[in-house]
């Protein structure tokens, strides 16, 4: 409740023309949404240029957007939008690599952070990237919005334009597939049993 009260005053603020306000906003959001981006296309340029068009699009058009008490959702379903539209204009570029975790480790240890709680050894995390990799793009997207971004079933269902029940059933094959990867990984194999636990809620 605090969290969308603040939200609610902080994006109050920028509608009415507050820099300050926005550029908390940005430096808050900058790299979560570059990182969600990035596991969308490897197009990376686009990734960019997405970014900084929804940027530019919010404040030129502060004074005429919802409401909001969740910046971070607004933000995300936004750039998932204006992504999708990019893609829909230039094809050519559409390279759904959601699960890039080898590459993309190189700039963030988000997703090995999230998995071990601290700096887990490199071949597990090796392991970790390829089971990922196996998962349908919707599945990893998926993934990510619920245990990297900390979206609810449904934020992640009106973000990815699907009912509760779909992304619930997205989420429970891809937990099944990746314990039945690492069915013989003791200690990842609890992980993944707590992470299906916690999509039930």
């Amino acid at each position: 409740m605090k969290e969308a009260n603040a939200d609610m005053l902080l994006w109050s603020a920028f509608q009415n023309g507050d820099r300050k306000a926005f550029a908390s906003i940005y430096q808050k959001y900058i790299d979560e949404l570059l990182s969600y981006g990035y596991r969308v296309t490897s197009d990376r340029q686009l990734i960019r240029d997405s970014v900084q068009d929804l940027f530019l699009h919010i404040w030129v058009r502060r004074g005429n957007l919802a409401v909001t008490d969740s910046i971070k959702f607004y933000l995300f379903r936004s750039l998932r939008n204006r992504i999708i539209r990019n893609l829909e204009k230039h094809p050519e570029r559409l390279h759904a690599d959601i699960g890039m975790v080898a590459e993309l480790a190189e700039d963030s240890n988000v997703f090995e952070s999230a998995i071990f709680g601290h700096d887990g050894p490199s071949d597990s995390y090796e392991k970790l990237a390829e089971a990922v990799n196996r998962l349908s793009p919707r599945q990893r997207e998926a993934v990510q919005l619920r245990y990297l971004h900390g979206f609810s079933l449904d934020e992640i269902a009106e973000m990815m334009q699907m009912n509760n029940q779909s992304v619930r059933n997205l989420l429970h094959r891809a937990i099944l597939q990746l314990r039945l990867f690492f069915e013989t990984a003791g200690g990842l194999l609890v992980f993944l049993s707590a992470l299906q636990n916690f999509s039930g809620r």
